[in-house]
């Protein structure tokens, strides 16, 4: 059986972190301890990409950090179970450079290439907006908003744009708000905390970006902290040290489902105005062998997922039963099973807690 498709967009202004970020990413999950603690391990389709990130990363060990992005890439990873040899998750990841949201195209070739990488939208399930935390640590509240507000203009200038060439632009409905360089924050610090301060401080301008987005819940729902490295004042960087990269990826998984249980949910006139999320699920998995049906083609696939990770473990089981459900999983040879409920297990550890949170 093929991996399943996930496709994640990643925006952030320039020196927001992304490219610290997707080499810190690859690395970690490369490792055999990562392997032995979480029961998988990611590869890069492409070699030679996996190649330049791991470079990225050892640079970073000497203190060089990489220069930021000026192109626009697409790199895949498969996620193999431990000592299973197949794939059982392949993750798409659309890398947007962030001068695209801050300069005009030099010429014809970049604004080629960016109306192409552009394209690559509408396969998106999940997109994610990276928050530049040196700035926000800074600047505070008027950061957050400003980076609201000019991500809004931005879109909106897109849409109309690509409307008048002829061309929709079709956005992630589901999208995760995630800060980068949390090391700068008190170890207490969590997403739930980074969450209650933009709901307050930034609504309007949150409500602006749905609003463009034409996505009533994209945003102002989940949160993430993610520390590529770990940089503490007058010390030396330890890029071995991060936070929330390991819970990326299971993020993007349970964004994906939400995101297919929304979709089926406004599909059905006879739905409850008081239905709640894990009801809708619970509906979906009742006819999750038609659900491909009515579902829109970038969100297929969470028929799939449903066959192999129950409403109980995206709910509310336990990591220790997780993890056992994970293992027997791995001696079954079941790798869809060992990876899903593997990354669902991520979420509940003790970094998936500080690191992730959804208000809804």
């Amino acid at each position: 059986m093929p991996p399943l498709d996930l496709h994640v967009a990643v925006f952030g202004a320039s020196g927001a972190g992304k490219t610290v970020l997707l080499a810190a990413f690859y690395r970690a999950q490369t490792q055999p301890s990562f392997q032995q603690e979480y029961a998988y391990k990611i590869q890069a389709v492409n070699k030679a990409q996996g190649n330049r990130l791991l470079g990225r990363f050892y640079r970073l060990e000497e203190g060089t950090f990489p220069d930021g992005s000026t192109r626009f890439d697409e790199i895949e990873f498969d996620f193999f179970p431990r000592d299973l040899p197949e794939p059982a998750v392949r993750i798409h990841w659309y890398d947007y450079p962030g001068r695209w949201w801050e300069e005009e195209p030099v010429d014809a070739d970049e604004r080629e290439a960016m109306r192409e990488g552009l394209l690559r939208l509408g396969m998106s399930q999940v997109g994610i907006l990276l928050a530049d935390g040196a700035k926000y640590r800074s600047e505070g509240t008027g950061y957050m908003r400003w980076l609201f507000e000019h991500f809004a203009d931005e879109c909106d200038r897109l849409r109309r744009t690509s409307a008048a060439a002829g061309e929709e632009v079709s956005f992630p409905r589901e999208w995760i708000l995630a800060l980068s360089k949390a090391d700068l924050f008190p170890p207490e610090y969590s997403a739930r905390d980074f969450e209650r301060e933009v709901c307050r401080d930034a609504d309007d301008q949150l409500a602006k970006l749905c609003a463009v987005l034409r996505a009533e819940h994209a945003f102002g729902h989940r949160f993430m902290l993610l520390s590529s490295v770990a940089a503490p004042p007058d010390a030396q960087v330890d890029p071995k040290t991060s936070l929330g990269v390991r819970t990326l990826a299971p993020a993007v998984l349970v964004s994906t489902v939400e995101g297919a249980v929304r979709e089926a949910q406004a599909s059905r006139k006879e739905k409850s105005a008081k239905e709640t999320f894990f009801q809708g699920l619970r509906d979906l998995m009742q006819f999750v062998d038609s659900v491909d049906d009515f579902l829109p083609k970038r969100y297929q696939i969470v028929s799939k997922i449903l066959r192999f990770v129950s409403i109980k473990d995206f709910a509310s089981t336990r990591v220790d039963r997780l993890k056992r459900m994970r293992e027997d999983a791995i001696r079954r040879g079941d790798t869809f099973k060992a990876v899903l409920t593997g990354m669902v297990a991520a979420l509940r550890d003790d970094e998936g807690l500080r690191a992730y949170h959804q208000n809804q």
